[in-house]
């Protein structure tokens, strides 16, 4: 003996005072095709999570490049103070005539100009150059290069070893 359900609603029509039965609809008692209709249902929905997926990941390296190109940036104009701090450490632009001055440099195939302007101060007997120094990384990337800028002070003590003068 075969199970299965079966639904039958029967509707009633009253046409000019006499009642007549319509046809009972059947519900469920064919099931083929309704597996293929969830399949295809679950189809969808997993095309719509794989797509979705997609696109995020393609985001997500989008945002990663960004951040790539801004952090050499960001490494070149860090690049540039520590080129200058280690300059001015060894006295080339404490000694200078020029109060300012600019300069460029190419680190790892990033360009930082760095530019700086001097003034002289003077603490208990001994004057110091402090150095206001911009540095301008410039990562190359397409479509935009990535820019970052970095400003730092930078001082020295202007000592005169004894018969120098």
């Amino acid at each position: 003996m075969r199970d299965h359900c079966t639904f039958s609603f029967a509707k009633l029509a009253i046409s000019k005072g006499r009642k007549r039965e319509m046809k009972s609809i059947h519900f469920v008692r064919n099931q083929n095709g309704v597996a293929l209709l969830v399949a295809l249902m679950m189809l969808l929905v997993l095309t719509f999570i794989g797509l979705s997926a997609v696109s995020m990941s393609y985001y997500e390296t989008k945002i990663a490049g960004n951040e790539r190109v801004y952090n050499n940036a960001f490494y070149a104009a860090d690049g540039g103070i520590e080129n200058f701090r280690g300059r001015a450490s060894a006295g080339e632009f404490i000694y200078a005539v020029a109060t300012s001055d600019s300069y460029q440099l190419t680190i790892g195939g990033s360009t930082s100009n760095v530019s700086y302007t001097r003034s002289v101060r003077n603490e208990g007997g001994v004057d110091y150059a402090v150095f206001l120094v911009t540095s301008e990384g410039t990562a190359p990337s397409f479509p935009v290069p990535g820019r970052v800028v970095v400003k730092a002070i930078v001082e020295g003590a202007m000592m005169v070893n004894e018969g120098y003068n």
